[in-house]
């Protein structure tokens, strides 16, 4: 597809947005770690560190989790369950969402519109 100041394409687009949604990403994972205990690093203590936590403690320690494999995935180390070849998995996109500036939010839908347009043809 073409590359057009009005159509964009979708790695275009990509490109601009992957390093501001990778700062929100970690942005929401560095707020969740800052509020949970230390974790150790070790996979022994990362088991007691897991046993530990309460309830509301560990749903957001998955969460942390999620948005670190998320960023992982931007900077290129495939996460499971990624397509390899996706550089903005809807789940990136999806946990942005409520947390990036109006301009981001604004690229997320002019990236979405741009695969739509592409799955269209």
């Amino acid at each position: 597809m073409s590359d057009s100041a009005d159509n964009p394409s979708p790695e275009a687009l990509a490109a601009v947005l992957r390093e501001p949604v990778r700062a929100v990403l970690r942005a929401r994972a560095d707020a969740l770690r800052r509020n949970l205990p230390a974790r150790s690093r070790n996979p022994a203590g990362n088991y007691i560190w897991w046993t530990a936590l309460n309830a509301d403690q560990a749903r957001r320690a998955t969460l942390m989790d999620h948005l670190d494999m998320l960023c992982a995935h931007l900077d290129g180390q495939p996460a499971l369950g990624y397509d390899p070849r996706d550089p903005l998995p809807s789940a990136a996109l999806e946990a942005v969402e409520g947390f990036a500036c109006e301009e981001i939010s604004a690229g997320i839908a002019d990236y979405r519109r741009a695969l739509r347009r592409r799955q269209a043809v």
